[in-house]
């Protein structure tokens, strides 16, 4: 049996982390989303329908990263916080998967946006694989018996 203070500052650890990293996101994409839109119309050489919401697509994502970053840091509907989260990190780490398959170079996600962290494919899929981990993690800490 898992101690109730070590199981609510880990949740709070992770929901910290997360909320964190998805602020910066956001605010860094909307000061400068140019490498997220690259990405964006990248992927439009296959789905060209893509190209003309590129843009929108930048922003919105943006928006919904502040209010998931505003959730996790609150600690309100944390569930729905972290299910979101972790779908956008599986979407995102999939079109990253794909282009790492096809072989292409990419210097930067454009993950972070103005805030750089310039990271390649490989850094950026390993990344997303620790924060699906930390998710994970807070759901079973979530959900695992109480003391």
């Amino acid at each position: 049996m898992m101690n109730q203070k070590y199981r609510r500052y880990s949740i709070l650890t992770i929901r910290i982390i997360l909320g964190l990293l998805f602020l910066i996101s956001g605010v860094g994409k909307l000061i400068n989303g140019a490498d997220a839109r690259y990405l964006v119309e990248l992927l439009a050489t296959e789905y060209f329908w893509l190209i003309e919401y590129a843009s929108i697509i930048v922003i919105g994502t943006s928006i919904l990263e502040l209010i998931l970053a505003i959730f996790l840091l609150w600690g309100k509907y944390l569930k729905w916080a972290l299910s979101v989260t972790l779908l956008m990190l599986i979407g995102f780490s999939s079109i990253l998967s794909y282009f790492y398959l096809q072989g292409m170079s990419i210097d930067s996600c454009g993950c972070f946006g103005a805030f750089g962290f310039a990271s390649g494919l490989e850094f950026t899929l390993i990344r997303n694989l620790i924060l699906v981990s930390l998710i994970l993690g807070a759901y079973l800490l979530m959900t695992s018996n109480r003391d």
